[in-house]
């Protein structure tokens, strides 16, 4: 019995002892997570205590800096810097109003300041003012570099251009011709040939503008004959007036019929322009759908007989009295007698003056660079 008593107290002491470890243990492990904690609190603690003063220091030190340059006068006070804004725009107003006195003085008028005021846009110059077109994106784009052309100089007592215009730009040489009419009279083709002229494009007829008949130039044959005699490459062209699609096909067969028997090289061109007399001319009230269709068809015709068409004009017919973009697979000979040439699109013939001079050809003549 007191055997039994001894056992069941050792094993309640056992039971006791092994509370207490366990105990003992977690207060040991609770301690230790409050240790660790401690430490990581006081780690960043000093961490952020010295991010703070270095950012702090960082700083005051810009705040030197700033006291610096603000102490070495670099900085505008408002009064200051409305000043300046105020000379800038007078000086800037200065420098526009000398360009238009200047533009005006070198009788460049007031199409070459729009011009200057809207790069981005086509200037046209109309009967009752200016027509302003965006430019068309979707159109193919002029090809030739402005810096590879050479103007000629023009004589200011005369009016005459000295020298021929001319361009290279490393791939491509722009040919020089002429076109010549009735108005020229007689012309020595030989001495146009010597005189380093490579083409001639004629006028080969017309179209009436009051009756609408079809007259054939009175120089055409002898100008045509001795284009081809001379050996130059020869090109014609026909001034139209027709009022329909039927009437342009009238035409291109009148032109057909007229170059049977020479030697045509050039692109057959038509000639859209306002006429002589436009109060009273036969297509004053057509459309620009119209005129356009009419276009099509003389130059569809062209093409069928087995030549290149060609369509003439310039910033008016181009843009006004035709729908430019309708006829974007044709090429253009483009007459602008102002340089650099202020139009964006895709050109094949630029007609530069109408007051040139070559031997063989008395007076004034149009002069021709073509681009290939």
């Amino acid at each position: 019995m007191a055997e039994l008593k001894m056992e069941e107290e050792r094993a309640r002491r056992k039971k006791i002892a092994r509370k207490r470890k366990k105990r003992n243990t977690i207060i040991i492990l609770t301690l230790s997570v409050f240790l660790a904690l401690a430490i990581a609190s006081t780690v960043f603690m000093v961490y952020m205590y010295n991010e703070m003063n270095r950012k702090a220091m960082e700083a005051n030190e810009k705040l030197n800096e700033l006291e610096d340059e603000l102490n070495s006068g670099k900085f505008l006070t408002t009064e200051e810097a409305d000043a300046m804004a105020a000379k800038a725009a007078d000086d800037k107003e200065t420098e526009f109003l000398t360009y238009v006195r200047s533009t005006f003085e070198n009788d460049e008028g007031t199409l070459t300041v729009l011009e200057h005021l809207y790069p981005n846009t086509v200037v046209v110059p109309n009967t009752s003012g200016y027509r302003f077109f965006d430019i068309d994106d979707s159109l193919n784009k002029k090809t030739w570099k402005d810096e590879a052309f050479v103007y000629p100089e023009k004589d200011e007592e005369s009016g005459k251009y000295e020298g021929r215009a001319s361009y290279d730009d490393g791939s491509v040489t722009a040919r020089l011709g002429i076109d010549v009419s009735k108005f020229q009279g007689d012309i020595d083709w030989n001495k146009v040939k010597a005189d380093g002229v490579e083409y001639a494009y004629m006028r080969l007829g017309y179209r009436g503008y009051e009756e609408g008949g079809l007259f054939l130039d009175s120089k055409y044959e002898d100008n045509i004959e001795g284009c081809n005699n001379a050996g130059l490459d020869c090109g014609v062209y026909f001034f139209t007036e027709a009022l329909t699609e039927k009437e342009a096909v009238e035409e291109a067969e009148y032109v057909l019929e007229n170059i049977a028997d020479y030697h045509v090289e050039l692109p057959i061109v038509i000639d859209v322009e306002t006429s002589a007399n436009p109060a009273k001319s036969r297509t004053k009230d057509m459309t620009s759908e119209q005129r356009t269709k009419n276009v099509i068809a003389f130059c569809e015709r062209i093409k069928e007989a087995g030549y290149e068409p060609m369509i003439y004009g310039n910033l008016k017919s181009m843009m006004i009295m035709l729908d430019f973009p309708e006829l974007e697979e044709y090429d253009k000979w483009f007459a602008y007698y102002r340089s650099p040439i202020r139009f964006p699109y895709k050109i094949k013939m630029w007609q530069y003056t109408s007051g040139g001079q070559v031997n063989g050809v008395g007076g004034d003549v149009d002069m021709n660079l073509m681009f290939y």
